[in-house]
């Protein structure tokens, strides 16, 4: 299928979008990315809209039924990285839509504002709710993790995040961790005097190489990643302390606590703080018979069996998964996420609005 009417909709909703700068440092742009979809929703008629603001994040739910547990949830972040001011004028070329938040995920969005909008009109509209936040790039404690705890479920969730049309059913948790040594301060020229930090630092980085190999290649294994180094004054002076932080991207079968017990052991003598909680895995038994169900509208609209695949950073999928929700995400095609270059394909937000629209009709 190739409607004309859905893809100019479809790019016209999606170049709005990108002209928003919502970056979390910019809660006016996301107030009014939020305004924008709220007012799309009660210009379709639609009755069930709820609004959330936490620390000038705000969130949108809406549902085309008066309940608090739809049988699908369909989630979209409206929040993007920062970028330049020209990355905010869309521009379409070649059937591609260029622009920040194109890929990630505004195009997604826009899809779902149109499902909002022709699934209410229906004469017995489906048990879905559309979910919007604003705070996914830094962690989306305030939006999706927020309303679900506040009573927002589901039998089935997906997140519209770019997936090449295909199904990530796990993705990596996340663990950071603020490493000090402590030295013994000394004159640069009578190192036998001190005790340098520097050293421990390198002796303690050893360690790690041996715990958590450096990957060559993509691998579904925990990685630990060193970030920033902190530490010294003068170049002539052994410093008393050295702060290392570590990003670890931990797949599910090691926990948080164990980690961090290896992080220690790498780095005896140190103080370890860990300065980041709540990046769960995401983990959905991709033998799940919602997953059946989609695959199967995403072959009968496509004309291919979408590859099951996971994924080595996060979204807010993760939170309903961790709740033993059924959650996935699953999105357009494109590429360049966060960088100079991102595009998202026009003709595959058309058929991710064909597919999820499937799958929403037989919600119940």
């Amino acid at each position: 299928m190739n409607d004309a009417s859905v893809q100019h909709e479809l790019t016209r909703l999606t170049c709005n979008l990108i002209a928003f700068p919502s970056t979390a440092d910019h809660p006016d742009a996301l107030i009014a990315a939020i305004d924008y979809v709220e007012q799309y929703a009660r210009d379709s008629g639609i009755q069930f809209i709820h609004r959330f603001e936490v620390e000038q994040k705000p969130s949108l739910m809406i549902t085309l039924r008066d309940t608090q547990r739809p049988a699908l949830i369909l989630n979209g972040h409206l929040d993007v990285v920062a970028a330049r001011a020209e990355q905010y004028q869309p521009v379409v070329r070649d059937g591609r839509i260029y622009g920040r938040g194109s890929q990630d995920m505004k195009g997604a969005c826009a899809v779902l504002m149109r499902l909002i909008r022709d699934l209410a009109a229906l004469p017995d509209p489906p048990d879905v709710g559309f979910m919007f936040v604003t705070d996914e790039e830094i962690g989306g404690f305030h939006g999706t993790n927020y309303l679900l705890e506040h009573g927002w479920r589901s039998a089935f969730f997906i997140a519209a995040e770019p997936t090449d049309l295909n199904i990530c059913y796990a993705a990596k948790g996340m663990v950071r961790f603020d490493i000090t040594l402590h030295g013994q301060p000394a004159h640069g020229s009578r190192p036998w005097e001190g005790v340098n930090p520097i050293l421990l630092l390198r002796d303690g980085l050893q360690a790690l190489e041996q715990r958590f190999p450096t990957p060559r290649e993509a691998v579904w294994a925990t990685t630990a990643v060193p970030t920033v180094v902190r530490g010294g004054d003068t170049l002539n002076r052994i410093p008393e302390v050295v702060t290392l932080s570590l990003d670890i991207r931990h797949i599910p079968e090691e926990t948080p606590d164990e980690i961090e017990a290896a992080v220690r052991a790498c780095f005896p003598g140190a103080t370890v703080a860990r300065n980041s909680t709540g990046g769960i895995p995401l983990m959905t038994d991709p033998n799940d018979p919602h997953l059946a169900q989609l695959a199967a509208s995403i072959e009968r609209i496509i004309g291919r069996q979408p590859v099951f695949y996971r994924e080595h950073y996060g979204s807010d999928a993760r939170f309903y998964s961790g709740a033993g929700i059924p959650a996935i995400c699953f999105g357009p095609v494109g590429a360049g996420l966060h960088s100079d270059h991102e595009w998202v394909d026009i003709a595959s937000l058309e058929r991710l609005y064909l597919i999820l629209r499937d799958v929403a009709t037989a919600a119940e």
